[in-house]
């Protein structure tokens, strides 16, 4: 068995799509509760792709994925975390297939960071002065 990965280190020169936000960032600092996030998938090829979802942590996001995207155009698709996970720090991630000749994979980080804002507003402890 072989496998074979490629790391991009410009995501936005990946063919023959772009994803973006290439990582799904979806960190809450307020009180307003942050749970959905929308990405944008754009096919940079001249073929209409079809996707297909490989792998998700499901007990801790649904990702929904357009089912295609046209040659030159683009689909939107949305991450909902789980309602049990909104008080995680988390860092997942989720992996689509395409129809190309390669069956080209992509991996999309998911990061969550949580900070209540009575933390935000905590000053910081003081420090012991040594007397």
């Amino acid at each position: 068995m072989r496998i074979t990965a490629q790391v991009v280190r410009r995501p936005d020169s990946t063919y023959p799509v772009i994803i973006k936000p290439y990582k799904l960032d979806i960190s809450q600092f307020g009180e307003k509760v942050r749970d959905k996030m929308k990405f944008t998938i754009t096919n940079v090829s001249d073929k209409d792709l079809d996707i297909s979802l490989v792998y998700a942590p499901s007990d801790f996001v649904e990702v929904d994925l357009p089912k295609s995207v046209a040659a030159g155009k683009s689909a939107e698709g949305e991450i909902q975390l789980s309602p049990t996970v909104l008080d995680e720090n988390l860092e997942k991630s989720f992996t689509f297939e395409l129809n190309d000749e390669k069956h080209s994979r992509f991996t999309v980080p998911i990061k969550r960071s949580v900070k209540s804002p009575s933390a935000l507003q905590k000053p910081p402890p003081k420090k012991p002065t040594g007397k």
